[in-house]
Parts: structure tokens; C-alpha cells; sequence
């Protein structure tokens, strides 16, 4: 994660404030009428694997030096692995699949999850837009773009509040 204007020589931690508040307007956000089955069932997919990825956004954005607001995050239903020619069921270093798949995250910088997801689901010729075109802009302040799969749709959404940390010693007031 870069560090913030005229923090020079400074370490960054990522911390994010994923916490109870967010997922209770998740929540909210489910019982919501206008909110379609496909949409919900995509939104309860993220909930069961929210705080995992949180840390995973964490972790990726320090170690690799990417804003959060660049990052991509893929979220692969167990039922959408198919729709990627099961490249994601084999289990690292394993050569097995799993017996119960589990869903899938893909983490990176968001024009290369553009990149990757036009080449794996190509839009269909007959649709004037880019499904993906929400990748080539940063997510708003403070967020990461999250695309949820299964089956039958795709979900995109900007979650979370994600705060970078100056961590210069120097910059710190003497106790």
C-alpha cells in the first residue's frame, strides 16, 4: 500500500473496519423487496466468506503495494467453477478436486481482473457494453470492487471502508 503524501521512508499497514456496521447493512440491504433472488443468493455467498476476504484484501494491498481502490475482488460460486472450464476446483498442490467444491477468490489489480474476465466469460457479441467496464475505474474512496458469480449472473459491488496507516517513526511525536 503506498504511503500517504510526505510520508517518505515510511512503513503502511493496511487496516480495515469491516465490523458488525457493515454487515448489518448488508443485512438491511437483503430484506430490501426490490432486491432480486439471484442478487440475494450472490449477497449471502459474500457474507459467508466477508470476513475472510477483508483480510485477504488487507494482506494483499500491503504486500503488494496496491490501493484499495485499484484492487479487484472475484468471488467464484462453487456452481460457477464450470463456467471457468473447472481451472478453479483443483485444489493447489493437491491434483484433486475437493468432494464438496467451495467458492473461489480471485484478488488483483482491477484492469487485470478486466483483462482476465473478458478472456475466461467473453461478452456476447450482441451486447453493446462491457459487463466488466465497472473495473476500469477505481472503486470510490476508501473501497474495493467486489464481483460476485454463480451460475446465472454476476453481482458487482464497492464494499467496505479500508483506512492506510502511516506507520514513520519519525513523523511521531515524542512521549
Amino acid at each position: 500500500m503506498a504511503s500517504p503524501p510526505g510520508a517518505t521512508g515510511a512503513a503502511s499497514e493496511m487496516m480495515n473496519e469491516c465490523d458488525e456496521t457493515v454487515r448489518c447493512n448488508l443485512d438491511r440491504y437483503l430484506r430490501e423487496p426490490g432486491i432480486s433472488e439471484g442478487q440475494r443468493r450472490r449477497l449471502q455467498l459474500f457474507q459467508t466468506v466477508e470476513s475472510g476476504v477483508c483480510a485477504k484484501v488487507e494482506r494483499f494491498c500491503t504486500e503488494h503495494g496496491i490501493e484499495v481502490t485499484d484492487l479487484a475482488v472475484l468471488l467464484v460460486a462453487p456452481e460457477a467453477h464450470l463456467l471457468f472450464r473447472n481451472a478453479l476446483l483443483a485444489q493447489p498442490g493437491s491434483g484433486r478436486r475437493p468432494s464438496t467444491p467451495q467458492a473461489s477468490l480471485i484478488l488483483g489489480h482491477r484492469s487485470q481482473l478486466h483483462s482476465f474476465l473478458r478472456r475466461a466469460l467473453p461478452p456476447n457479441e450482441s451486447d453493446a457494453a462491457d459487463p466488466y467496464m465497472d473495473l476500469m475505474t477505481p472503486a470510490p474512496a476508501r473501497c474495493v470492487r467486489i464481483l460476485i458469480i454463480d451460475d446465472d449472473s454476476l453481482t458487482i459491488m464497492s464494499y467496505g471502508t479500508f483506512v492506510t496507516v502511516s506507520m514513520n517513526l519519525a513523523e511521531m511525536p515524542d512521549a
